[in-house]
């Protein structure tokens, strides 16, 4: 008998196109992309051409500087500026940098100097996002640097951004349309973009207390916002100019002597025209005065999610939201057993009508014991059986 012939398969990696090759190699650190250079011939300079630059100071953690946290920055450095002028001239899609400026850097703006000079390069390639992390002392960005009509995302993280960065980036970024920043110190007195359609701002973005002004966002093009603001850290800014949102996650914690009732009101009042809201807040109690008006109308509002907070204090903060509410299609309720944080009051008129509500969504685990609470509540309040769905989570 006689075998039929198998065909070879052909070398499964390598018979991929080159553009194929360096999207796989985009997935690499930058230090192991060059690496690959030692596979075959074939391989020698696609690393020149990666669409992606992953430029990370853990490649450096376990050299032989690793005791020595100057000496491993300055060889990370030494690498980065090497990789980007041996690169190729070809365009970028997006140049990620994971650095760690040293600690007792004195001189934080020349210690940054190396990190103005990187992002500069890699704009000047056309890449259109450019996330910079940085892990010790927040790096000082040049706003100079950020001239680009290719840019369009950009995610900072540890950041001193001095005064005129958000004015650079109005005129030197006009394409930018998503903005997240996390541990940044505004010196700007306001965060403001007429292009950005999605703002970010996570944990630990305080603005200066160099001026008495406690900071302001406009952004009339953002249709998503979100926004952390731990006011033991940071002052509550004020928002305006929001005219085109439509969804905005908002966390408020912290000593809530900086936010009162006209200072939530005030807060809430440019986002009363989304129609999606995650409204959460945490560490604090917060007693309003008999039927204080410190909730905007939300017409436009459709999708709600509150999460335990509101539910406390004979379920006042919840009352509030749905009698200020009539579009309302869904409510989202997340309980946990976290520690009580709570805004109370009292009302003479607790009804509520949400002639649209559609479903009632709890999230919680299933020994939650404010869940047979909630639902007799909502029972009370008319909502029926059918309308709720409970989801529970470990």
């Amino acid at each position: 008998m006689v075998r039929a012939r198998v065909p070879r398969a052909p070398e499964r990696i390598g018979a991929l196109p080159d553009d194929v090759l360096r999207r796989i190699m985009s997935q690499l650190s930058s230090r192991e992309a060059v690496h690959t250079c030692l596979l075959a011939r074939r391989w020698r300079d696609l690393w020149r051409s990666v669409p992606i630059i992953n430029a990370t100071f853990e490649d450096f953690e376990d050299s032989a500087a690793a005791n020595d946290t100057f000496e491993r920055e300055a060889m990370f450095k030494k690498f980065v500026t090497r990789f980007l002028l041996l690169r190729n001239r070809v365009g970028l899609d997006e140049f990620r940098l994971d650095y760690s400026l040293a600690c007792g850097t004195e001189d934080l703006n020349a210690g940054s100097a190396d990190a103005n000079l990187w992002i500069s390069h890699v704009l000047r390639w056309n890449a259109r996002a450019v996330k910079v992390v940085n892990r010790e002392n927040r790096l000082e960005l040049d706003p100079a640097v950020f001239t680009s009509s290719f840019l369009r995302r950009l995610h900072i993280s540890s950041a001193r951004l001095v005064p005129g960065f958000f004015d650079q980036l109005q005129t030197g970024c006009p394409a930018l349309e998503y903005l997240f920043l996390s541990d940044c110190l505004v010196m700007d007195l306001e965060i403001r973009s007429n292009t950005v359609k999605v703002l970010i701002l996570a944990e630990e973005v305080e603005f200066s207390c160099d001026h008495d002004d406690p900071g302001s966002i406009s952004a009339p093009s953002a249709i998503s916002v979100s926004i952390e603001c731990d006011l033991s850290v940071a002052r509550r800014p004020t928002l305006k100019n929001m005219s085109s949102l439509e969804a905005a996650s908002v966390l408020l914690s912290g000593h809530v002597t900086a936010c009162d009732a006209d200072g939530i009101m005030q807060f809430l009042g440019g986002l009363s025209h989304v129609t999606s809201l995650d409204f959460r807040y945490k560490d604090g109690k917060l007693t309003m005065e008999k039927n204080i008006r410190w909730c905007p109308t939300f017409s436009n509002l459709i999708n709600l999610t509150l999460n335990t907070w509101c539910v406390h204090a004979n379920f006042y903060a919840l009352v509030v939201f749905l009698q200020n509410s009539p579009s309302l299609k869904k409510l989202t309720l997340k309980l946990d057993q976290a520690r009580v944080s709570v805004i109370s009051g009292e009302l003479e008129d607790r009804s509520f009508t949400c002639e649209q509500l559609e479903i009632v969504e709890i999230i919680c685990s299933e020994t939650n014991e404010l869940l047979p609470r909630v639902t007799q509540f909502l029972r009370d309040s008319g909502i029926g059986t059918d309308q709720m769905r409970i989801t529970h989570k470990n």
